[in-house]
């Protein structure tokens, strides 16, 4: 005859035709269970469930893993709790602690959120690798040429470095990295030169050549013996960094007074000096989003703006902002620091970049709030 007794390992009915004492193994969970005398068949259901020390162990990790801000240990929680709530949830009458296992992988995965939002609010570029040792002295060299720029334009007429006049075509030629201009002195009708420009702050002993060099690229200075001698740099490797184009007919040059968001000095410009030769809306539409070379997957880059501060931006589009139509091409709604746009008014949807014909360039800017930064 069958006797019918409750497994005291799962807690299921077991049927075994077996003889009071007699050890079975359980059908559901394999356990060996012993057949209960008659009258007892029902004992092993009055078994109290054990706390599981698994169960135990992973609430402790996962609350030191919080308090310390060790999310390792986190893990670890989270890996006992899973482990312990499923050995609970398949023999309840031998291993207990089901809630404590809960609240271990709960407190483990804390402790990693925890860690990461305190990444993210206190040092947000370092976690995305904007502020590698290499980027933070890429913005500490843009940071220095910015002041070097306010500490130049103290004297009238409070400009920022403009040797050149403003050009009376609207064609927007500009000069660059000619070896052959290079031990001119300034010339105040001639085609002008933003790289001059930028050289005559190392001249006037405002800036350092090592200032103007980005570490996350293959660039070198230019030696200092060069500095009392020469008027402009002597090649691309030289210079890093591009520099607002000031010689347009449609706007003065920039000052200590100008509009304090415009953006006068960023990591060089991906089309004169990046070696992007696919069509600029490509290159924008691209997971790159028209960025500079400088820094490595072209994250983004270094941006000076007139008052001086120096931000990390995503996306070209660091300009002026414009109005509502320009938006619709332009979700951003501010204007591409590395290239020009039409007189209209409109901001910069990205889509005429300057060029370079050998020593020479143009920058034709499309009015006063246009950024263009080259070369």
């Amino acid at each position: 005859m069958a006797t019918v007794f409750a497994c005291p390992a799962c807690g299921k009915t077991v049927s075994a035709e077996a003889e009071a004492g007699a050890e079975v193994r359980c059908p559901l969970c394999g356990d060996s269970v012993r057949v209960p005398p008659p009258g007892m068949e029902t004992a092993a259901l009055e078994v109290e469930p054990r706390s599981s020390g698994m169960a135990v162990g992973a609430l402790v990790c996962g609350i030191l893993g919080c308090i310390l801000c060790l999310p390792p240990l986190g893990v670890v929680g989270i890996i006992l709790g899973i482990r312990a709530y499923n050995r609970a949830a398949q023999h309840p009458l031998r291993f207990g602690g089901r809630g404590y296992a809960v609240a271990g992988v709960f407190m483990g995965l804390l402790s990693v959120v925890t860690l990461y939002l305190m990444v993210e609010v206190i040092y947000p570029d370092l976690f995305y690798g904007y502020r590698s040792p290499m980027k933070a002295v890429c913005s500490a060299n843009q940071r220095r040429v910015g002041q070097a720029m306010y500490i130049y334009a103290q004297d009238p007429p409070f400009c920022f470095p403009m040797l050149g006049a403003t050009r009376t075509e609207n064609d927007g030629a500009f000069l660059a990295f000619d070896p052959l201009v290079r031990m001119n002195g300034p010339w105040s009708s001639d085609t002008p030169s933003p790289t001059a420009d930028l050289w005559s702050l190392i001249r006037g002993q405002y800036a350092a050549p090592t200032d103007f060099i980005c570490p996350d690229t293959k660039d070198v200075a230019a030696p200092s013996a060069t500095v009392p001698a020469y008027f402009d740099f002597k090649s691309p490797r030289n210079l890093s960094y591009s520099y607002q184009y000031q010689y347009d007919p449609d706007r003065r040059c920039i000052g200590t007074k100008s509009e304090p968001t415009f953006p006068i000095l960023a990591d060089a410009n991906p089309y004169l000096k990046g070696g992007i030769t696919t069509s600029i809306m490509t290159d924008r539409a691209s997971g790159s989003c028209g960025n500079s070379t400088n820094h490595s997957n072209r994250l983004g880059q270094w941006v000076v703006f007139q008052d001086g501060h120096v931000s990390f931006e995503k996306r070209p589009d660091a300009g002026l902002s414009g109005n509502v139509a320009a938006a619709i091409r332009n979700p951003r709604g501010r204007d591409n620091i590395y290239t020009t746009h039409k007189p209209s008014g409109f901001v910069d949807p990205g889509d005429a970049a300057p060029t370079l014909n050998g020593t020479r360039g143009t920058c034709n800017l499309g009015g006063k709030s246009d950024a263009c930064l080259v070369p």
